[in-house]
């Protein structure tokens, strides 16, 4: 999907069941909710489209269209996903309706969907970048040029003090990683393993988080790491932070990579809260989920797929 660009609008939040929803979904044709308007994204390199900003109330927003009812709506709108994620959303509509409409008011980097099917434009940059060296006395760093956004930053030195209450050092071993180091890290992986493996454990350049800002390896960068304090800690606590798992064990075959028990994206607690009750737990289900439903291009013609 290179040269696309996200297009995101604020939602609207009306009560406990605001359907924030975008042009073409399930949800606008059950619901009766028309309007949308597009906003220029942030992120070059993929694209999608706008979320609802009707102004109508949370009253006529429940109410049953041709005998269809909003929970009707919810559980249709998640009809092409796993049967974990439909079973859950099924037994318990509303909040996750809720949910949905917090993560949709968030900031386009937190959830956009980057992997091996969806690049980023090779001269993205986050425009708010911090330097983790300036924050040194209260972050433990494998080395000098760590960087990552400001609200990733802001969540991490909460998760690391918290951590730390509890004898816990959360190393942070890597963080942004421009399309130019990426493509770097690559090539050497690929003429140390191969390229059949060297795809299963790194990303080809354009198709990393890391390029994010918003994604941070802690400790040895290995796979005994899940075993260790700190390992079994972030696999406990990270999303409390907003901090989530971005390669589970046992999913290659969904993620495209091994299991990386040291890697966390930032996505936001409300999206973590949002992954872990309806989505298993596995970030690409919900990533895939929302990039799918409510990210890309509905007009007829204007981009394959």
């Amino acid at each position: 999907m290179d040269g696309r660009t996200y297009r995101r609008a604020p939602s609207r939040r009306a009560g406990r069941v605001s359907l924030a929803v975008s042009l073409g979904l399930t949800l606008v044709v059950a619901l009766g909710i028309a309007g949308c308007r597009a906003e220029e994204g942030s992120i070059p390199g993929t694209d999608g489209a706008a979320q609802s900003d009707n102004g109508a109330g949370a009253a006529e927003e429940e109410r049953a269209v041709g005998g269809e009812t909003a929970a009707d709506a919810a559980i249709a709108l998640v009809s092409g996903a796993p049967p974990e994620v439909r079973a859950a959303v099924a037994l318990d509509p509303e909040p996750f309706v809720g949910l949905l409409d917090e993560v949709l008011e968030l900031p386009a980097d937190r959830t956009v969907l980057v992997d091996k099917a969806h690049a980023i434009g090779a001269d993205y940059v986050p425009a708010d970048l911090i330097e983790l060296d300036s924050l040194s006395d209260r972050l433990v760093l494998s080395r000098p040029g760590h960087r990552l956004t400001s609200d990733a930053t802001e969540a991490l030195l909460e998760m690391s003090a918290d951590a730390a209450t509890e004898g816990i050092t959360l190393v942070v071993s890597s963080a942004y990683r421009s399309y130019d180091y990426q493509a770097g890290v690559y090539a050497r992986w690929v003429e140390q393993l191969g390229q059949e493996q060297a795809d299963r454990v790194s990303a080809r350049p354009g198709t990393s988080q890391h390029q994010l800002g918003t994604a941070v390896d802690f400790g040895c960068i290995c796979d005994e790491f899940a075993s260790q304090p700190a390992g079994l800690w972030l696999a406990a606590n990270a999303r409390r932070f907003g901090f989530s798992l971005s390669y589970p064990d046992g999913y290659e075959g969904t993620t495209g990579y091994a299991y990386e028990p040291w890697h966390f994206r930032f996505v936001g607690r409300s999206a973590t809260e949002l992954e872990h009750r309806y989505f298993s737990g596995v970030q690409q289900w919900m990533l895939e989920f929302l990039d799918r439903e409510f990210f890309r291009p509905r007009r007829d013609g204007e981009l394959d797929g």
